[in-house]
C-alpha cells in the first residue's frame, strides 16, 4: 500500500522527535545521578554520626540505626521520592522513544514494500526494460 503524505511527513519528523526524547532522557538520567549522589552523601553523614555516637555493638545494630536515621530524615525522604519520580519519568520517556522508533520502522517497512512492489510491476513491462537496457548500453 502506498504511504500517505501524512505518513511521509511523519517519517521526516520522527528523527527530530526521537532526538528530542533522547535528550530529555539524558537530562533525566543526569538529574537521577545527582539525586543519587546526594542520597549517598546524606547516608554517609548518618553513618558517620552513628559511628561517632557509638553504643552499637555489631553491624546489624548499626545498619538498623542507619535505616531509622534515614527514615526520620525529611530531606532523605524527599530525595528518595524525587528519585522514584525520576525513575518513573525515565521509564515513560523510554517507552515513548521506543514507540516512536517502532512507528518509524513500520512506516519505513510499508514504504519499502511499496517500492519493491512498484519495481516488480515495472520489471514485468518488457518494453520498458528493453528501453532502459538500450540506454544503459549506449
Amino acid at each position: 500500500m502506498k504511504p500517505t503524505n501524512d505518513q511521509l511527513r511523519q517519517l521526516l519528523d520522527l528523527p527530530d522527535q526521537i532526538l528530542a526524547v533522547e535528550k530529555t532522557i539524558n537530562g533525566l538520567k543526569s538529574d537521577k545521578a545527582k539525586v543519587t549522589r546526594e542520597l549517598d552523601a546524606l547516608e554517609a553523614r548518618h553513618r558517620l554520626r552513628i559511628s561517632k555516637e557509638g553504643g552499637y555493638t555489631n553491624a546489624d545494630d548499626r545498619k538498623a540505626a542507619l535505616i531509622v536515621a534515614c527514615e526520620d530524615d525529611e530531606l532523605y525522604s524527599a530525595k528518595t521520592e524525587r528519585l522514584d519520580k525520576l525513575n518513573g519519568m525515565i521509564r515513560s520517556k523510554e517507552a515513548e522513544r521506543d514507540h516512536l522508533r517502532r512507528t518509524r520502522a513500520a512506516i519505513q517497512a510499508g514504504a519499502y514494500a511499496y517500492i519493491v512492489a512498484k519495481t516488480e510491476e515495472l520489471m514485468k513491462d518488457r518494453d520498458l526494460i528493453t528501453a532502459i537496457g538500450s540506454r544503459l548500453l549506449a
